[in-house]
């Protein structure tokens, strides 16, 4: 069976956009079956994922999603907004509820305005925030979202913030792990982070906690 479990993610929203990241550990029960998953995923320029799961029912949808934004974008001659595109994510989910997609998604994405992160859950349920954890680490998550979080960050704050998140989780939850993926979105598009970049990250906040 092709699940991902123990899957820590983040979502933020910050000054200019948003920020995703995800562990990069893939494990069943105890055994772990992967090292380097990629968890945070592009659908188009401007919008993004964060993926928990079944790994096929990920793909399939994910594939779906970047067909049906790419279409939006040629019939109508401009780019498919985050909110149009987790509505059209979550009635996919409600119409497959009686044989659900294991699938939990964080969508994140920038229209002309401002940032937005959305966590769809498997049956279509959706709610909004400026920041999301999901996951098996997202308790220690969300204790170092909730004590450093503030609106308008500028990226680099924000993108450190989503990682420190990240390291808590690792510390405490034997499911997440191997290391941190990151992007950010903003009106210039994805910034898609290289392990060098976050080892610099991670660097900054050990050595000033």
């Amino acid at each position: 069976m092709d699940v991902k479990k123990g899957t820590t993610t983040v979502a933020l929203v910050f000054k200019d956009g948003v920020v995703l990241a995800a562990d990069k550990r893939v494990s069943m029960g105890y055994h772990i079956a992967h090292k380097n998953a990629k968890k945070v995923l592009k659908i188009t320029d401007y919008i993004g994922v964060t993926t928990a799961g079944s790994v096929g029912d990920i793909q399939s949808l994910v594939g779906y999603l970047k067909a049906e934004a790419k279409l939006y974008e040629i019939k109508n001659n401009k780019r498919m907004s985050p909110k149009s595109l987790t509505k059209l994510t979550s009635a996919i989910l409600q119409n497959q509820r009686y044989y659900p997609l294991y699938a939990w998604l964080v969508l994140g994405g920038v229209d002309k305005e401002r940032g937005y992160v959305f966590s769809i859950d498997p049956i279509g349920g959706v709610s909004e925030d400026n920041m999301v954890a999901t996951g098996s680490g997202m308790e220690p998550a969300y204790g170092v979202l909730d004590d450093r979080y503030k609106e308008n960050m500028e990226q680099g704050d924000a993108v450190q913030l989503a990682v420190r998140a990240l390291l808590a989780a690792i510390s405490r939850n034997m499911g997440t792990g191997d290391g941190v993926s990151v992007i950010a979105i903003t009106q210039e598009g994805t910034k898609e982070y290289s392990n060098e970049e976050v080892d610099e990250v991670i660097k900054s906040i050990r050595g000033g906690n």
